[in-house]
């Protein structure tokens, strides 16, 4: 049971008071900072400041817009702490956005220079010349190898470039082209092409070099770029037929992506005619006889190209006499002069350039379908190539320097990149001229495969189907043997050239026996048409086209078995993954 409440804790009403004391004192009146007579009289004088932005606006006021109300707060809206805080934050910012610039940049001039030192051990540049004049070589030679850097194919405008800005440099007499002198008070003039031919021969082996690279590379970009027109304006280039302009008043549309089209008014050629850049090495002096021979060469097969035959053939007899002019003796005692025929009399050997020159000739006169004097020339060179001194293993002549197969292995890549970074490369030794007899070596037999694999198609086409057969497998094997032999060798130009004569001669082959097999099997139906009505023998005949028949068949498989045996010897090696049939080396 609780206890009774205390009433002692209670205070009395007699003693409680009713009202709170108010305190004498002076009246206080607050003054108002603004005139608010409706607020004042609808309610007592409030006890703080009333300013603008802290009354409620009148309803019938209209809201200023937003931009005129930040414009007249924006001072008290930002604070001086804001301030700050936001220029510390920009002024990060910038510093962040150029510090990451600045590596991005860093980065790429690091990447474009490693690509630079790889591009120059791959084809070196005359280290004379100055850094400009190396860059755009280098360039041009790595453009022109799309495979080796990665690309899908050649960018001839810019390989083009490259060279045009080279030979202005080279060529300059004030600049890197001083001490060249200008043949016969301002060197030979030939019609349709210029003034041509200076005399080098008061610069370096490495400087002449360089100059005769520059013009073969810019006489191949005009080969390719014949026909095209570069927009200046635009910076474009493309064949003539995608140009717009009265001349072509119904252009083919440009390809998917490109967005600009050439225009007629602001275009020019593309590059110079192929034949001026060959002329000039020709005319100049101081190139080497091989040098020269190449040019001859080059040009009379752009002339065979382009349908000029009889042109092309004179210019071949005069890579004969380039080529004749290097032997020391009677060059008439080793090559007939007047159709490149190897004489073979046992006591003169011929010539490097002059095998060249004879084997060009005997492919120009089977691209003119004059066989039998093709035929001769192939077996003149080839009996010349077997009687030749076999090389011992101290007597190898320098090569060009052969490109290293590409890697996918990153780590074996970056290595490369770093060794090539350290190791300064050294430039290459002049390579033989090409007036000496060559000596037979291992890949040497790749070029007597090559050539007996164009007298028997020679044979094929003309005469007897099957010795040119017969010809045909035995460089077939020839070539197969001599891969085998060259195994993983340094030298992958040689393999490169022995695969394609390998891939080569497989189609050959193919399509040859593939032309047996169907010749046989019409013979035999054939044969079974008209045993029906014979008395006597049409069996037995039937028997011996079905037996003919069934031997070129199974040589096919037999085929198809080789190629398939040798496809992963060929691949990566000649360049061509795929044998198509129905090709030709006259094509």
């Amino acid at each position: 049971m609780l206890p009774p409440r205390n009433a002692i804790g209670r205070i009395p009403s007699h003693i409680r008071l009713t009202h709170i004391p108010r305190i004498s004192g002076p009246n206080v009146h607050l003054r108002p900072f603004t005139n608010r007579t409706r607020l004042l009289l609808l309610s007592p004088a409030p006890g703080r400041p009333q300013l603008p932005f802290l009354s409620p606006l009148a309803p019938t006021r209209p809201l200023p817009p937003l931009s005129i109300h930040l414009r007249q707060h924006f001072g008290r809206l930002i604070s001086t702490e804001s301030r700050e805080h936001y220029k510390r934050r920009v002024s990060r910012g910038v510093k962040i956005g150029l510090s990451v610039s600045a590596i991005l940049v860093l980065f790429s001039a690091i990447q474009l220079g490693i690509y630079q030192e790889d591009i120059e051990h791959s084809w070196p540049t005359p280290p004379e010349w100055s850094w400009k004049s190396r860059w755009c070589l280098r360039s041009a030679q790595a453009l022109q190898n799309p495979e080796q850097i990665g690309k899908l194919m050649t960018n001839w405008p810019m390989v083009a470039g490259y060279l045009r800005e080279l030979l202005e440099r080279l060529e300059n007499l004030e600049g890197e082209g001083k001490g060249l002198i200008e043949q016969d008070e301002g060197g030979f003039l030939v019609e349709g092409v210029g003034r041509t031919g200076f005399d080098v021969s008061g610069k370096s082996e490495p400087w002449r070099r360089g100059y005769f690279q520059a013009l073969m590379g810019a006489a191949k970009a005009a080969e390719n770029l014949d026909g095209w027109l570069t927009d200046r304006k635009q910076k474009i280039s493309a064949p003539a037929e995608y140009v717009v302009g009265p001349s072509n008043p119904r252009p083919k549309p440009m390809p998917a992506g490109q967005k600009k089209v050439p225009q007629e008014e602001d275009c020019e050629q593309a590059s110079p005619s192929p034949e001026r850049f060959y002329m000039k090495v020709l005319t100049t002096k101081g190139f080497d006889t091989g040098q020269k021979l190449d040019a001859a060469l080059a040009y009379a097969d752009w002339l065979d190209f382009k349908g000029l035959g009889l042109t092309a053939g004179d210019m071949y007899k005069w890579a004969l006499d380039i080529a004749a002019s290097g032997l020391e003796g009677d060059a008439s005692k080793i090559v007939d002069l007047k159709n490149g025929i190897l004489k073979n009399n046992g006591g003169d050997l011929p010539s490097e350039n002059i095998l060249r020159v004879s084997t060009a000739l005997a492919v120009h006169n089977a691209r003119q379908a004059n066989l039998p004097t093709a035929l001769s020339l192939f077996t003149s060179v080839l009996k010349a190539r077997r009687n030749l001194p076999i090389s011992s293993d101290f007597d190898i002549a320098p090569s060009v320097p052969t490109l290293p197969k590409s890697n996918n292995d990153p780590f074996a890549s970056l290595f490369k990149s770093l060794r090539n970074v350290l190791i300064p490369v050294e430039y290459p030794g002049p390579l033989p001229s090409g007036n000496d007899p060559p000596r037979r070596t291992t890949a040497s037999a790749c070029e007597e495969a090559g050539l007996m694999t164009y007298i028997g198609e020679i044979l094929y086409a003309s005469s007897s189907k099957e010795s040119g057969l017969a010809w045909t497998r035995d460089a077939v094997d020839m070539a197969e043997s001599t891969m085998l032999d060259l195994g993983n060798s340094a030298d992958r130009a040689a393999r490169t050239r022995c695969a394609q004569c390998l891939k080569v001669g497989l189609e050959n082959w193919k399509t040859m026996v593939s032309s047996l097999v169907t010749r046989a099997r019409k013979e035999e139906q054939e044969s079974r048409d008209q045993a029906k009505g014979a008395w006597f023998g049409g069996e037995r005949r039937v028997e011996a086209k079905s037996l003919d028949r069934r031997r070129w068949e199974a040589e096919d498989a037999i085929l198809e078995d080789r190629i398939r045996r040798l496809f992963p010897l060929l691949e990566g090696e000649s360049g061509l993954d795929l044998l198509a049939p129905n090709s030709s080396l006259f094509v």
